[in-house]
């Protein structure tokens, strides 16, 4: 389990006990720091029970000082170390950054709002998006008051200003993060609570008791399954141990449920490693690595008529290269390559990168064009059972890389709604008749907003797009490109991420011309993607989508 789902784990047994408790949320940071916003951290009087909100700088200063701060009322305090003149709060954060915390006091048998919630999202194996104020000059909107937005949960302290909801159901319509509702005199965090990723471990031999409780230590919920598992015993650290006899479907149907599956394959047999194979590939799985040779499974995949390239979610072999030889060094291996796969890194080493720890970036698509050539609004037309405005501003929330927002101008009326629930940020251009600068100069000023420290721009005419793509991308700026660019067809476009010492430049756009000369630069790192020779500006061009509908499930 997630962290947030061990607080709630432990912040359940203090409610049944009576026991009132201190919870400590990190909501803004700025700067250099361990943790980012929604680090939550949980203390029982001088007991520190689990979570924690920085590398070890700040969780003394909240054991010792976070009651007696909130005594009155939820808090938020800010412990600033980008001077030099000393440690005003007697703590020592080796971050360089400036760290805004929630202190909120929870009476004995009382439930506190995020965890309650939190907790109805991981019982419905859903995705929910929790608001929390974490500054007001209204008088009528607390500081820690709440709205939640996902399965039904009843607040202790809702926000009731009429002003202030409707200014906050907009925000939570919007991607997370600190958002300033300055008509209604608020700032809010935005979170989406997701379940913690599920691992389903398909085989139980020796070898797979390091790899469950590796797995479990760093957040996966983990089921242990096959056609027969003996000592189950073996596997305390497990969730959930099965044994299938051999019922793929079920198998299956378990790996649907979660929110967020993962499989390991490691019966070392060949027909149940087939027939788990099978089973995978079917299913909504985004990670499926089969122990062994690459040959082995490539062997596997012809018998069922798969090739060795066919689903990018195969993993063969698994792991990450660590020269691992012993059970619990495979272990480590595979663990490393679920983490990096989870949250759509390399898994290289970081002294390699150029950029930051938590370097940010933003991604924008493009969907204010009026579809002259079409005669209708391309943003809508269907590709794979979707619009392809969604499908690519779902391909960039699936990237996990930063907010995403998509700016409309023509059609917004009909495009706005094809969103639906997605968490993206809606940016108007009203002047989207100039062309395509326009667009670029209104994802400039929203990327400036988030703060972010390069911008990903996409288009919402590119049914191809996928997340792998849009994270070597990313890859490629973190690796130090002040632009990273799609090439193909022999020329260098989008998508591509600008640096934001690039910014200005894209500024300076005007009329219907894009970044076509900021991508011939020489420092341009250019990835090949096939993909990008098929956009959708004529009817011959829709006519022709259908030959390029995906063969398998999409990876995420």
């Amino acid at each position: 389990m997630n962290e947030l789902e061990r607080i709630v784990r432990e912040a359940t047994k203090l409610v049944a006990d009576r026991s009132p408790f201190l919870l400590a949320t990190v909501v803004r940071v700025s700067g250099s720091s361990y943790r980012r916003p929604g680090a939550r951290m949980l203390v029982a009087g001088d007991r520190w029970l689990s979570g924690c909100v920085s590398g070890g700088c700040l969780e003394g200063d909240v054991m010792l000082r976070g009651e007696h701060r909130c005594r009155d009322g939820a808090v938020v305090v800010t412990y600033d170390s980008t001077t030099e003149d000393g440690e005003p709060w007697g703590v020592g954060l080796g971050c360089n950054g400036v760290v805004d915390v929630l202190l909120e006091r929870v009476e004995a048998g009382a439930t506190h709002d995020a965890l309650a919630f939190a907790g109805a999202c991981f019982a419905e194996e859903t995705t929910g998006t929790l608001v929390t104020v974490i500054r007001s000059t209204a008088s009528a909107v607390p500081v820690g008051a709440r709205l939640a937005f996902g399965p039904p949960c009843a607040l202790a302290r809702p926000v009731t200003d009429p002003a202030a909801r409707a200014a906050i159901e907009r925000a939570a319509r919007g991607p997370a993060g600190v958002v300033e509702l300055d008509a209604a005199g608020i700032t809010v965090l935005v979170e989406k609570i997701a379940p913690s990723p599920q691992l389903f471990v398909l085989g139980g031999g020796h070898d797979a008791v390091p790899l469950v409780t590796l797995a479990k230590s760093v957040g996966f919920r983990v089921t242990v399954a096959g056609p027969v598992i003996r000592q189950g015993s073996r596997f305390a650290a497990a969730d959930r141990v099965l044994s299938t006899g051999g019922a793929t479907d079920r198998l299956r149907a378990l790996i649907d449920a979660a929110a967020e599956p993962y499989v390991v394959i490691m019966h070392h047999q060949r027909t149940p490693d087939r027939d788990a194979l099978a089973a995978a590939l079917a299913s909504r799985a985004r990670y499926i690595g089969v122990l062994g040779p690459a040959r082995r499974t490539r062997d596997l995949l012809a018998e069922l008529g798969r090739g060795p390239g066919d689903d990018p979610r195969i993993h063969a072999p698994i792991g990450l290269d660590l020269g691992a030889e012993t059970p619990e060094q495979i272990a480590l291996s595979v663990v490393g390559e679920l983490q990096a796969v989870a949250r759509r890194a390399q898994g290289g080493k970081l002294r390699d990168r150029a950029r930051p720890l938590h370097a940010g970036l933003a991604m924008a698509v493009l969907a204010a064009g009026g579809s002259r050539r079409l005669g209708r609004p391309k943003q809508l037309v269907e590709f794979d059972g979707a619009p392809l405005v969604r499908r690519v501003a779902t391909a960039c929330i699936e990237a996990r890389s930063g907010p995403v927002c998509v700016v409309l101008g023509a059609h917004a009326g009909a495009v706005a709604p094809a969103l639906g629930d997605l968490g993206v940020a809606l940016v108007a251009n009203d002047g989207w008749e100039e062309g395509i600068a326009s667009s670029i100069r209104a994802a400039v000023r929203w990327a400036e907003a988030s703060k972010a420290d390069a911008l990903l721009i996409a288009l919402a005419d590119q049914p191809l797009i996928t997340v792998e793509h849009l994270t070597a991308l990313r890859n490629a700026w973190l690796a130090g490109a002040p632009i990273a660019a799609s090439r193909f067809s022999g020329v260098v476009g989008a998508p591509a991420v600008f640096d934001r010492s690039r910014w200005d430049a894209l500024s300076r756009l005007e009329g219907d011309q894009g970044a076509g000369r900021l991508l011939r630069a020489e420092s341009v790192a250019a990835i090949d993607w096939a993909g990008g020779a098929i956009d959708v500006d004529t009817v011959d061009d829709v006519r022709a989508l259908d030959s390029h509908a995906p063969a398998h499930p999409p990876s995420c």
